[in-house]
């Protein structure tokens, strides 16, 4: 199982290896997955801090997804949703970035550019400014999306910044043990200047 798929891009790169199930709480972002496949996924509209639509072998959070939970309570919800649906013991993934602390000093860094791509066949270019709350722990990011010099919309995101052993003790509280992190999708082993911070735990019984 994916929570926070999105448009479903990781369920995409593990189905026909085992049998996928796609959660976001987006129903436009299910509906745009579900149209592009495939048709072996199973693709639910849901929260992932309360779901329960069945038993998973395995449960994958990507994409910074975690990071998006707006508290320690949406967190601690999430956790123990994914406990309650791991029944056979299997695993889960947490996919967040790592915390680039020589930038933390910095309050904010301004607008820049950040993707150009196509969308109806027309170019348009995102841009994006960068708040930093280094009590918090957050990251507010403004993103734009520009066609030349028109604005086409605006969007906000909180992300919150976890450390290696944050999330170490965070899922111990919750009923895990963490087997393994990484500092990269590879399983390279976390050190100095990795961009990713992945961890894997396994539920307790």
């Amino acid at each position: 199982m994916v929570l926070g798929c999105g448009t479903g891009r990781v369920c995409r790169g593990l189905a026909g290896t085992r049998p996928i199930t796609g959660l976001d709480r987006s129903a436009p972002m299910i509906e745009r997955a579900a149209a592009r496949g495939p048709e072996s996924v199973r693709w639910v509209v849901g929260d992932m801090t309360s779901f329960s639509i069945g038993e998973f072998a395995e449960i994958i959070i990507p994409n910074a997804s975690f990071a998006f939970l707006p508290d320690r309570a949406a967190r601690a919800a999430c956790l123990g949703a994914c406990r309650a649906a791991l029944t056979g013991g299997g695993p889960l993934t947490i996919d967040v970035p790592m915390p680039d602390f020589t930038l933390l000093g910095s309050a904010h860094t301004p607008e820049r550019e950040a993707w150009t791509g196509r969308v109806n066949g027309a170019v348009v270019r995102r841009t994006r400014e960068v708040f930093r709350a280094p009590v918090a722990q957050s990251l507010r990011l403004v993103d734009r999306y520009w066609h030349g010099e028109e604005l086409l919309a605006e969007s906000e995101l909180l992300l919150h910044l976890f450390t290696a052993d944050e999330l170490e003790w965070m899922l111990e509280a919750n009923g895990f043990y963490v087997e393994a992190i990484f500092g990269d999708h590879r399983g390279a082993p976390l050190s100095e200047g990795c961009a990713r911070l992945l961890v894997r735990a396994f539920p307790l019984r």
